[in-house]
Order: C-alpha cells, then sequence, then structure tokens
C-alpha cells in the first residue's frame, strides 16, 4: 500500500476513535509502521506531530457538540480529557477563548432567534446565492476587514470576471462566476493582500476562462495578472509554500469542496484523496487553522 493511501487511513482512523483513548503506538499498529517511522512520516506530511492533530481534532469536534447544546463537561469527557480545566486549558489555547464564551454565543445566537455556526471557523458558502447577492457580501466583508480596496476597483473586477467567463457555468447550473465571487471572500476572510483577492476572481481563466492573459493585462493592473498567471501554473512545491499562489488554490479548493455534490460520487472520492494528500498539509504547515479544519472535516466526509 502506498504511504499517501495509508495516510488517509490514519486520518480516517484517527477521526473514528476521536472518543477512545489513542496512542502513537495503536495508530501506527493499525497500519503496520513502526512508532518511529509512523512520528517522522507524519510530521513530514502533515506539519505537525500525531497527537498535536488529534488534540485538534478532538477541540474541533468538541466546538461542534458545544455549538449543538451539549454541556462541556460532557464534552471534554467524551474526548478523553481527565478534567474540566484541563479542557478549557487546551480549548482557550486553540481558539483564543474558552468553551463557556462558545456556550455562551450559542445561547445569544438562540435568543435572536438566529443560526448557530456550521463551522467554528469560516463563513459557510452561500448555496444558490446570486452573483449579485455575493458581490454585496464581499464589498461588506472588505469594509469590515478595512481592506484597502475601493468599490470602483471591486466593481471592475467583477465586470471583467463576467466577461472573462461569459457563458460558463458550473456543474450545479450555477454562473461560473459565483464560484469565483466565493474564492474572493475566502481570501477577504482570511486578510489576504488586496492584490492576492483580485487574483483569485480569475484562479482558474486559462483553463476554463474566454480571455488571454494578454486580454486580462489591458484591463487589470500588472501585479494581478502576474499573480492570475503564476496560480494558474501552480504546482505543490515545498521553496513556494508561502506564495499567494498558493493562499489562492487553498481558498478556491476549499469553496470546491463545500460545493462538491453536483460531481460524482468516484470524483467526489478522487478530489477528497488529492485535498487530504496535498491541499490539507499544505494549509497545516502554513498554520491556516480556519482552512484547514474544514478541509479535513470535508474530505474525511467523502472519503
Amino acid at each position: 500500500m502506498e504511504s499517501k493511501e495509508r495516510m488517509n487511513l490514519v486520518l480516517s482512523y484517527i477521526d473514528l476513535h476521536l472518543q477512545e483513548v489513542l496512542s502513537v503506538g495503536k495508530i501506527a499498529e493499525y497500519v503496520g509502521y513502526s512508532e518511529y517511522h509512523f512520528l517522522r512520516i507524519f510530521k513530514q506530511s502533515m506539519g505537525m506531530t500525531v497527537m498535536e492533530y488529534v488534540n485538534k481534532r478532538r477541540l474541533l469536534k468538541a466546538s461542534e457538540d458545544i455549538l449543538n447544546g451539549e454541556r462541556i463537561l460532557d464534552v471534554a469527557v467524551k474526548y478523553e480529557w481527565q478534567s474540566h480545566s484541563g479542557f478549557t486549558k487546551a480549548f482557550k489555547r486553540e481558539y483564543g477563548f474558552s468553551p463557556s464564551l462558545l456556550k455562551l454565543m450559542v445561547h445569544e445566537i438562540s435568543q435572536t432567534g438566529g443560526d448557530a455556526m456550521n463551522h467554528a471557523f469560516l463563513q459557510a458558502s452561500r448555496k444558490n446565492a446570486a452573483k449579485e447577492e455575493l458581490l454585496q457580501i464581499w464589498k461588506t466583508l472588505l469594509r469590515e476587514n478595512e481592506i484597502n480596496i475601493m468599490e470602483s476597483q471591486v466593481d471592475q473586477i467583477y465586470r471583467c470576471a463576467c466577461h472573462a467567463y461569459e457563458g460558463i457555468h458550473r456543474y450545479s447550473g450555477e454562473d461560473y462566476v459565483t464560484h469565483l465571487l466565493n474564492v474572493a471572500i475566502l481570501l477577504t476572510e482570511l486578510n489576504a493582500a488586496p492584490e492576492v483577492i483580485c487574483a483569485g476572481m480569475f484562479c482558474d481563466v486559462i483553463k476554463k476562462g474566454n480571455v488571454s492573459l494578454e486580454q486580462l493585462g489591458e484591463e487589470l493592473p500588472p501585479e494581478i495578472v502576474k499573480l492570475v498567471q503564476e496560480t494558474s501554473e501552480w504546482e505543490y512545491q515545498e521553496e513556494k509554500l508561502a506564495s499567494s499562489a498558493t493562499l489562492i488554490k487553498l481558498a478556491e479548493r476549499l469553496h470546491n469542496m463545500r460545493t462538491i455534490e453536483a460531481i460524482s460520487e468516484q470524483q467526489r472520492k478522487d478530489r477528497a484523496k488529492e485535498t487530504i494528500q496535498i491541499f490539507l498539509p499544505i494549509a497545516g504547515k502554513l498554520g491556516i487553522e480556519k482552512l484547514s479544519a474544514e478541509l479535513n472535516d470535508l474530505a474525511l466526509k467523502y472519503l
């Protein structure tokens, strides 16, 4: 069995046994590795130790259970913490706030008649939202995050993207530009640089759009066109891990995973495997917790 396939098994095994006692030796034995070899390849692949990964997964699942109304003490016991205080310290160290504050958020949401968060980190994508609605959401987020992109520039980028992808639709039947707007929204939430956010609107224009880079250069600033080209030519390379193109590809992959239902079951499995083998380790190594946790959830769901 290839090492990548074994890593898929490892991540699935961990997620299925988060409520049990887990040790490095137990997990290594399951996939047929020595502890020493397993520790080395896991750290190399995921950018963290095995038990760091286990604890991150437990804390994420615990946050989801708290959001669903479970008591903090019950959740702590469920995910193998020996005490309420130990769980609280780990939770606060991971997320920067206590689980009791998360519990309070649930109460406030229920009192105001709102919906609890689908995910504890990034806002959920608006499925079936019209491109005009997504444009307004993007503009609002840019203002809230104080990102220096003028509204006139946003409108220009939007018009250019609509032209570049005119007549092109997603598997779901939606205008393709809705995908790009969601990528830009995710990059805005991640506080990416202005030129990175704008380039996200053209993340696959060479492959799927109706215009060339030269034509884009007539309408867009050169720094954005350069990023579009780098993104279109992107391949995973360790030395280019922290590039702007990598961040764009991660945001694009997250939205694709969020809307994966429209493709076939085999395609979903292939996309999930690729996500675990390539994109999840990148997000982990870059320390983008918000994105990494959700990619992990979605990939395991479809695997």
